[in-house]
């Protein structure tokens, strides 16, 4: 029985090796930061009104972070260098210029050189035709990128998760989210979860918590601030006795977005926090839905401590996570 066994393996392998050997290619994974794309026009369109024109969509100010960092980062190069590496990158945008359109035309494309990649072909049968097809879909070129950029980071943790805490979440909150496994559980009470990623000189951080769900619940920004601030001062303590933290609002204030996740109406806000009677703060993100069911708030919320340094990758990050939580039923 065991000759035959091999037997029947080796063709098998011996297939295997020579579909491989007459040409058989993997497909290549797409690579680069997040919040980078490569920009292919030629040096003369880079430094005229086309050029000025990406630099002012995607170069515009973060919102909601510490320090000054764009959007996203343009890196041009020529078509001639449009080749072997920098054909794989994860975000493209190809200028291609042909006097035989008779208009504009912007082309979405997935995996166009390599997995995970996502390639925009913008036509047009001038450079003022293309500024206007830009100018265009300015918003809906943000949205994608920072979207791929969020679903590859799920894509990644989600290969090496902890259940343990996930599963504790689960089963204290009604709360279904995806944590990765370098994250460690701080405190767990009742209405409260501390969840973080510590570094050498960062912290990465998740707060899940609850409150009840009254005549006076409304998604706007000063109520959820108000609620905020009143989970933040009872759990979160500063290093210095009588310190706590609490939300940013007389640099920065916070910004809302009303979203529908996971089919609940959703209150993201994006803002900065600060330590009352110290001086820290960072960047945070907080997802807020209704439980009806059980006549309660919930909100998971992210925060970053990475004092005098670059946060936006590092909150957007943290927004992954927090977009694989729903409320399970």
């Amino acid at each position: 029985m065991k000759k035959q066994y091999l037997l029947v393996i080796v063709p098998i392998l011996m297939a295997f090796i020579s579909c491989n050997s007459t040409g058989y290619k993997k497909t290549p994974t797409a690579h680069g930061n997040p919040g980078d794309i490569i920009v292919v026009l030629n040096n003369e369109t880079w430094n005229s009104e086309a050029g000025d024109t990406m630099r002012a969509i995607f170069h515009d100010y973060c919102p909601s972070v510490p320090l000054e960092e764009h959007i996203l980062d343009l890196h041009q190069i020529p078509h001639g260098e449009f080749i072997d590496h920098n054909m794989l990158h994860r975000n493209i945008i190809y200028q291609e210029i042909d006097p035989e359109l008779t208009e504009a035309k912007t082309s979405f494309i997935t995996d166009k050189y390599a997995v995970n990649q996502v390639f925009v072909n913008i036509a047009a049968p001038n450079q003022a035709e293309f500024v206007k097809e830009l100018s265009k879909y300015r918003h809906s070129l943000i949205k994608l990128f920072l979207e791929a950029d969020r679903d590859r980071w799920i894509a990644a943790f989600s290969r090496n998760v902890n259940k343990i805490i996930a599963d504790k979440v689960l089963k204290n909150y009604n709360v279904s989210i995806t944590i990765p496994a370098n994250y460690y559980l701080d405190e767990l009470r009742d209405d409260f979860a501390w969840i973080s990623h510590e570094a050498r000189q960062y912290t990465m951080a998740l707060f899940v918590y609850t409150y009840p769900l009254t005549d006076s619940t409304e998604f706007t920004t000063e109520y959820l601030i108000q609620e905020r601030n009143k989970i933040l001062k009872e759990n979160v303590p500063g290093s210095k006795e009588g310190s706590y933290m609490t939300t940013e609002v007389k640099y920065d204030y916070p910004i809302l977005e009303k979203i529908t996740h996971n089919g609940l109406e959703t209150a993201v806000m994006r803002g900065l926090w600060r330590v009352h009677g110290d001086f820290m703060g960072g960047p945070f993100v907080s997802y807020t839905k209704i439980d009806k069911p059980r006549q309660r708030v919930v909100c998971v919320e992210g925060y970053v401590y990475y004092p005098n340094e670059l946060t936006r990758d590092k909150i957007r990050q943290l927004e992954g996570i927090i977009f694989t939580y729903d409320l399970v039923k």
